[in-house]
């Protein structure tokens, strides 16, 4: 009989939990209150305080709160996952491209067949007026198409431009599924209603993990671009201090 690994087994729980009647109010609960109060929350806390065998908190926390040095291993484990979407949808300015936008995109893939990622237009990020600099949009889809290649999703992704939050949500009756963060869940649920009432088929709202820099807050563009941390997630105030 052949052993059953770990990258197996994992999928398999994935499902069955994900299977459960108490999946999304549990899902709206930790992300929602429990996440936001407790960002840096263990396994063993989650299942004390939803009152769920470890196995049932590790897939809620696993998908949805991620550390930095934890995005590999989960990359590693979606390689058993087989697609339960035809066409997935997300959207960023994928500046400073980093490890938590490589979460987000490894949750698109590991659930759809096929993903739309749309990148937003020089003009729609300056109407953003985030922090620091952004690239200009050429450089960071050239940048997006290297990282996609480099994990094997390349040929199953569509890059398209996005000039306001909505994009191809509001129009491409292809999409299954709209792949968000947490961060940005409002957000997407409006996005979702607002494609209904447009006549739409109805889509399903997925969330990738919130990823946690080594200081246990998010990992962002805009840290990264402000010096604070690396795209590893890592302090770049530690680094400075190792090389001294």
């Amino acid at each position: 009989m052949d052993t059953i690994t770990v990258t197996e087994l994992y999928p398999m729980l994935w499902e069955v939990v994900r299977g459960m009647g108490s999946y999304s109010s549990k899902r709206d609960l930790l992300v929602k209150e429990i996440l936001v109060k407790h960002p840096r929350i263990t396994l063993d806390e989650l299942a004390l305080q939803l009152g769920v065998l470890r196995g049932e908190a590790l897939i809620l926390l696993r998908s949805h709160r991620l550390w930095f040095y934890e995005v590999d291993e989960e990359l590693e484990l979606s390689k058993n996952f087989t697609p339960i979407y035809d066409v997935g949808a997300l959207g960023g300015t994928f500046d400073e491209l980093h490890v938590g936008h490589i979460a987000l995109l490894n949750t698109a893939f590991r659930l759809s067949k096929k993903v739309i990622i749309g990148v937003t237009s020089d003009e729609f990020a300056s109407k953003l007026r985030k922090e620091g600099r952004v690239s200009p949009m050429k450089e960071r889809v050239k940048e997006l198409s290297r990282a996609l290649e480099r994990y094997g999703w390349l040929s199953r992704a569509e890059i398209t431009q996005l000039n306001d939050p909505y994009g191809p949500l509001l129009s491409d009756e292809r999409i299954n599924a709209l792949v968000t963060g947490p961060i940005t869940l409002d957000r997407a649920e409006e996005a979702v209603n607002l494609r209904v009432s447009k006549g739409l088929p109805p889509v399903s709202l997925e969330l990738s993990p919130l990823v946690l820099a080594e200081d246990g807050r998010p990992i962002s563009s805009t840290r990264i671009r402000l010096g604070e941390v690396d795209r590893t997630g890592r302090l770049i105030a530690d680094r400075k201090k190792e090389g001294q």
